[in-house]
């Protein structure tokens, strides 16, 4: 029997999804209002006078894009949710170093990772879900194949006063580093997994979601005490329905006990309000 799906919006102040649409969104980030592509926005836009005020937007060429600054826009600054801070820089890729949805896995972890436990984060980008746990009192491992995000994490570390926090933060290919943890016997109480759709390690290694996952976690269940744990499992607007991620779950950790499966969302401050879609997580414990 499958888990019913239940809807969470992220909760923040410093950052808001102005209005969405015609494939695009508007967001503030902080003081800045920039507007980006969204695959998601089917819809037409709620509240067109919003999208004046934008300091700087993303359009696609193809594979590649650029920005085009509509206003003066500082190389970075600062967002903060609750207590935690970061750095905000917008990339050639179109992102910002932030997933404002992941406030809601943020949330969460707070509410159930406790002091002194260990958290093993793959593809854990800019840092988020580690500082999340680490402000709880986790001992987290810190792992992604690009040493450019891993130094921005360790920045957002310093900018939420969580620079000395046992957070060991680790530039490697996630399925290597995975196979090396298991041959050294290591287990972990709780384990996040952000993966992307497609993306290479450190040397050119390839990753690949449908892939490459299943082969991930059936390793990962190696890792995890199974006496009692967790699990956290992303997967960004990349098709898959929450029921086959709950199933491939449920096949190579046959130790979970209760599974919830949610759809992120990220609410409009428009008057319409609409949430937009922005990805499936699983969370899992035994």
């Amino acid at each position: 029997m499958s888990t019913p799906v239940i809807r969470e919006s992220a909760v923040w102040s410093d950052i808001a999804l102005l209005d969405s649409g015609n494939f695009e969104k508007c967001e503030r980030y902080g003081d800045i209002v920039m507007v980006r592509p969204e695959p998601q926005a089917l819809w037409d836009v709620g509240s067109p006078s919003v999208w004046q005020s934008a300091h700087l937007a993303y359009k696609r060429q193809g594979r590649e894009g650029e920005w085009t600054i509509h206003k003066s826009v500082p190389e970075s600054w600062n967002v903060s949710w609750e207590n935690l801070t970061f750095r905000i820089r917008p990339t050639s890729f179109k992102h910002t170093g932030l997933f404002p949805e992941q406030a809601s896995n943020w949330k969460w972890i707070r509410e159930n990772v406790k002091p002194g436990m260990t958290v093993l984060n793959l593809f854990g980008y800019t840092g988020g879900a580690t500082l999340a746990a680490a402000s709880v009192g986790a001992d987290v491992t810190h792992c992604d194949a690009s040493k450019p995000v891993v130094t921005w994490g360790k920045e957002n570390a310093e900018l939420s006063g969580l620079g000395d926090a046992p957070i060991r933060w680790i530039v490697d290919d996630v399925q290597k580093f995975v196979s090396r943890e298991i041959r050294r016997g290591n287990f972990y109480d709780v384990i996040m997994l952000d993966p992307p759709a497609f993306g290479r390690g450190p040397e050119g290694e390839l990753w690949q979601f449908e892939e490459h996952l299943p082969a991930l976690l059936a390793d990962c269940a190696k890792l995890l005490k199974p006496e009692s744990g967790m699990l956290l499992l992303n997967a960004y607007s990349l098709g898959f329905p929450a029921l086959a991620l709950e199933n491939l779950v449920r096949t190579t950790m046959p130790f979970v006990k209760t599974i919830a499966a949610v759809e992120l969302t990220l609410k409009e401050e428009s008057p319409r309000a609409f949430e937009l879609p922005t990805g499936i997580v699983i969370r899992a414990t035994w």
